[in-house]
């Protein structure tokens, strides 16, 4: 062979070699969110919640889940308090980064719906835990509130008439009464419990996710009303910061407790005697299925526009098998 051939053919493979190199780094080329194994784009969403709550620990556990399924980026922001400032700075920190998508559990919808549209005009919005319903949102992932109100109050109706109790005031507890899921569960006690013969409903006690006002507001309702029958804990702390306060207090007859989610220490209560139920939701699906919306979305398929994670009563007579899967669970 000539050199003249030898060279030309060492060319020819040098050439082909290259194009071969040049293709695969074009199938490879990452989006703005990087690549997966395959090439595609890597979505980037935000998972924001309103405030540090023990709550938010399982829906973080469902988040990551997410990631590892569905081959996705996924960043929890927790507020330390409820405050709506606190929370749209990390919505303005989102939209100036390279986010793909935002899950979030807006404090006050109605002032944070301006920013909320400026999100949803950017990127696709859902909703978690309380929605904001007048906003651009593509979907609300969580529980319907007012139907988990009324079991709330169903509840206490039940507990009531096991204790042979026919009047009394009740008090409830809860951070915002502005927030939907507030509303919507107030709605659904007041559609139950309030229709009640004998029995009054307090004006709701506000402890803004502070945890020791929590328990100040049991204390004082406590001592404030002799005929208080029972107080009923509308978010996850209020039910050990109602344990606390009742079981410190000097009364003989102690009030009945109703609470929501499933803290700890509200299941201790249960398994104690002290907590009558408790109403807990799916956190690990708000994590879970607003990841898997917000990437429904961005593939261009339809989502519902509600996505019920459904809910439950916790006593007594199921507790033992509810802790156990709820342990699994935050492994």
């Amino acid at each position: 062979m000539s050199f003249k051939t030898a060279r030309d053919s060492f060319l020819t493979v040098l050439l082909m070699l290259g194009l071969v190199a040049s293709s695969a780094c074009r199938k490879a080329s990452p989006g703005a969110g990087g690549s997966g194994p395959s090439g595609a784009k890597t979505y980037k969403f935000a998972f924001v919640t309103n405030n540090s709550s023990d709550f938010w620990n399982i829906a973080e556990k469902g988040v990551h889940a997410a990631e590892k399924d569905l081959g996705i980026q996924a960043v929890v922001f927790r507020p330390l308090k409820m405050e709506v400032a606190e929370q749209q700075r990390y919505i303005e920190d989102i939209l100036v980064q390279d986010y793909d998508g935002m899950a979030i559990c807006a404090i006050n919808p109605d002032s944070e719906t301006p920013i909320l549209n400026k999100v949803a005009d950017k990127m696709p919005l859902v909703m978690h835990d309380s929605d904001a319903p007048r906003s651009k949102r593509k979907a609300f992932v969580g529980t319907d509130n007012v139907a988990a109100g009324r079991l709330a109050g169903q509840t206490a109706i039940e507990a009531l008439k096991a204790a042979n109790i026919t009047t009394g005031k009740v008090a409830m507890f809860v951070g915002r009464i502005d927030m939907q899921n507030a509303v919507d569960r107030k709605r659904g006690i007041d559609e139950t419990l309030g229709k009640q013969p004998g029995i009054e409903i307090l004006p709701v006690f506000l402890d803004g996710a502070d945890r020791n006002k929590a328990k100040k507001n049991v204390e004082d309702a406590l001592a404030r009303y002799p005929d208080l029958v029972m107080t009923i804990g509308l978010w996850s702390y209020n039910g050990p910061c109602m344990v606390d306060a009742v079981r410190s207090s000097p009364r003989a007859k102690k009030p009945l407790i109703v609470a929501f989610d499933e803290e700890e220490e509200t299941l201790k209560g249960i398994q104690d005697g002290m907590i009558f139920a408790t109403i807990v939701q799916r956190p690990f699906q708000f994590g879970y299925q607003t990841m898997k919306a917000l990437k429904d979305l961005r593939d261009g398929k339809t989502i519902p526009t509600f996505i019920d994670t459904t809910i439950k009563k916790i006593d007594q007579g199921n507790l033992t098998a509810f802790w156990t899967e709820l342990r699994e669970l935050k492994k």
